[in-house]
């Protein structure tokens, strides 16, 4: 009987999440910013970007509204007042290859030698199914500022290599230049490289001693232009 009660209870919890979520979606959230076509057009305007539909919407002074793919868009971005930084997004190839019909936005999170980019995580099963509504996913500080919502990618002569494979595709190919000084810096401070907070600040810590040696300094390009 008490497993019966807590499977209940916990039904009627999900069901009145999903009926409130549906019930109350978030609004918008307008940034005075600019959009950046392949056509080498750039718009300057109020922008709100949606995470799941991955488009980008553009308002006129006359309150009309333009919505762009990331097959119509270069780069777009605005400075966010509530997170106090230049919020960049450029439009990449999803995929391994070079395909420009398989386009994709991602967010410039971390630039530098290595650059890291990041997409929305896509939900499954009965969460996707309870949040998965676009209205939900307008960006907004809350949302930006919570990293378990993103999968994150360091780009690297055009590819993107997920973190979730760091040692590997990562670090051991592109960051054991300064192995010593970034282990000194993980028993230093701690750092748990197993947790994607703890890589991405040794990715942090990698581009600070890349960019202040004048021997590789120039060796590498941050986020490049997708032509």
């Amino acid at each position: 009987m008490k497993t019966l009660y807590k499977l209940t209870l916990i039904t009627i919890l999900v069901l009145f999440c999903v009926f409130f979520t549906q019930a109350s979606p978030e609004k918008e959230v307008w940034h005075a910013g600019h959009i950046t076509l392949w056509n080498k057009t750039v718009l300057e305007g109020n922008l709100s970007y949606n995470w799941l539909a991955e488009m980008v919407m553009f308002r006129q002074l006359d309150g009309r509204l333009h919505t762009f793919s990331a097959n119509q868009v270069v780069q777009f971005g605005w400075f966010d007042y509530s997170l106090h930084k230049n919020r960049d997004f450029r439009s990449l190839p999803g995929s391994a290859t070079k395909n420009h019909d398989n386009r994709t936005f991602f967010e410039v999170w971390m630039d530098g030698p290595l650059a890291v980019v990041r997409r929305l995580r896509r939900s499954h099963g009965l969460f996707k199914r309870a949040f998965g509504h676009p209205s939900n996913y307008a960006d907004q500080p809350t949302m930006a500022q919570n990293t378990d919502l993103f999968d994150y990618y360091v780009q690297d002569a055009g590819r993107l290599m997920a973190l979730d494979r760091f040692y590997l595709e990562i670090y051991q190919p592109l960051m054991t230049a300064y192995d010593r000084e970034l282990q000194a810096y993980v028993q230093q401070h701690n750092i748990n490289t197993r947790t994607l907070l703890g890589r991405l600040v040794l990715i942090d810590q990698y581009n600070f001693l890349a960019q202040k040696d004048p021997r590789t300094a120039s060796a590498r390009e941050s986020v490049p232009s997708q032509e």
